[in-house]
């Protein structure tokens, strides 16, 4: 296996068996860019393609953060939705692209079986966005729409902070995913929004991101009039 990264070992809170998950040493991520929609490129090895945790054993999968602190009733949906069909098989070791992706779609069906929040979907959603971004792949677009769709749930309907976002951070995801899907009209109402929130101004960094993205949005829909 890749020096850069070691195995751990938890237990699975679904069916209780012991099994190994890959990490990445985290003095083993150089970052080398950021995206305007936080997708964080880095130099050899890419921390992203091992944020999923898998159990090979039962098929239950989730974030690194979230996988432990599944609830009974949750657990009990993916052993019966899920754990009834699976077939045994490791996700542990070196991953590339491809099996990142299998990973991640293993986690969003899991969300989708507990009824998760729409902050939770969103999350998996933009992420595998990214990996399909890495690919060059056009299901970018298609993952990125999902994530917008369930990013608009969660500035309707569920308290702020979420998972450590704050309301400016969420408005800012939802302008920028509408300007990546071409709803320029909508990016332009939503930076509008961050920029007039004084809420939002006290992010220094999260405006400088806006107002460029909003100049760029500006550009954009002149461009397509030309």
């Amino acid at each position: 296996m890749n020096d850069r990264l070691y195995n751990k070992t938890v237990i699975c809170p679904v069916c209780s068996e012991k099994i190994e998950v890959t990490r990445v040493k985290s003095r083993a991520c150089k970052v080398v860019s950021r995206d305007s929609d936080f997708c964080v490129h880095y130099q050899d090895i890419n921390p992203l393609l091992y944020e999923v945790w898998v159990c090979g054993n039962c098929g239950y999968a989730a974030l690194e953060d979230k996988f432990e602190s599944i609830g009974d009733k949750a657990a009990k949906q993916v052993a019966e939705n899920i754990s009834s069909h699976w077939k045994k098989r490791s996700f542990t070791g070196e991953r590339n692209i491809d099996n990142a992706i299998e990973a991640f779609k293993l986690a969003l069906y899991a969300l989708q079986v507990t009824k998760a929040r729409a902050s939770e979907i969103a999350k998996v959603c933009l992420r595998l966005a990214w990996l399909y971004r890495l690919k060059n792949d056009s299901r970018e677009e298609e993952f990125l729409k999902f994530a917008l769709e369930n990013y608009l749930e969660t500035f309707e309907k569920e308290k702020f902070p979420v998972d450590k976002m704050d309301e400016s951070t969420c408005m800012y995801i939802i302008a920028e995913l509408n300007r990546r899907i071409g709803n320029f009209g909508e990016a332009v109402k939503w930076f509008s929004r961050i920029i007039a929130s004084p809420e939002a101004r006290k992010n220094r960094m999260l405006m400088e991101y806006t107002r460029e993205q909003y100049q760029l949005t500006k550009e954009q829909i002149a461009a397509t009039k030309e």
